[in-house]
């Protein structure tokens, strides 16, 4: 009999991403005493491994998604998380929006959701569509929003978080670089928070 799981945590990426960030992901979330599933393959799509797992994997009440370019950035991001997960039929992560700012989504970068309500959804493509299903049937939708944004290069449809862009930080808790091809940033990041002494402040 396989054993189930609380929750498990994927990540993708393939031959354009920078060689380091991969590694770096994973000191990162070892840090904070998880392991991640880094998943490589080299003519998949981003959409088609992230489909292909809310479908195939379902030996966990909890699925948890981030791009190979974004991690947490303390120990705590997990409590928080599963405490929003906690409510029934709710989708979690950091919102994004489309073009001009408008139509607000959790995006497919960093999300999570229960394998029983993405049964229950009929497993739509993460990202909007997946937003948009959870509203249509009177879901819940947990946003984390930016909270420290290096390059505001996007609107975001929000009264006080206004932009996001590379080097964005949600809920002082995630941070994704947007930027996967060169890495520098997200790799600066990440050793800055493998630096980090961890105490009651920083973990």
């Amino acid at each position: 009999m396989i054993e189930r799981s609380l929750f498990k945590i994927f990540s993708f990426y393939n031959a354009e991403v920078a060689a380091d960030i991969p590694d770096y992901q994973r000191q990162v979330f070892t840090k904070f005493g998880l392991s991640i599933n880094q998943v490589y393959h080299p003519t998949m799509t981003h959409s088609q491994f992230l489909h292909q797992t809310c479908k195939q994997v379902t030996d966990t009440d909890y699925l948890i998604f981030f791009d190979i370019d974004c991690v947490p950035t303390q120990r705590m991001w997990l409590n928080k998380l599963i405490t929003d997960l906690l409510e029934p039929r709710t989708i979690v992560g950091c919102a994004q929006s489309g073009q001009q700012g408008c139509t607000l989504y959790v995006s497919s970068f960093c999300f999570a959701i229960s394998t029983a309500y993405l049964r229950e959804l009929n497993y739509p493509e993460a990202g909007q569509s997946l937003t948009d299903r959870v509203r249509q049937q009177g879901g819940n939708i947990s946003f984390w929003w930016p909270t420290h944004v290096e390059d505001p290069r996007w609107q975001l449809k929000h009264p006080v978080h206004k932009s996001f862009g590379p080097g964005t930080t949600y809920d002082d808790m995630v941070y994704h670089a947007f930027e996967w091809s060169d890495g520098t940033g997200f790799i600066n990041k990440c050793k800055e928070i493998l630096a980090r002494e961890e105490g009651p402040g920083n973990d």
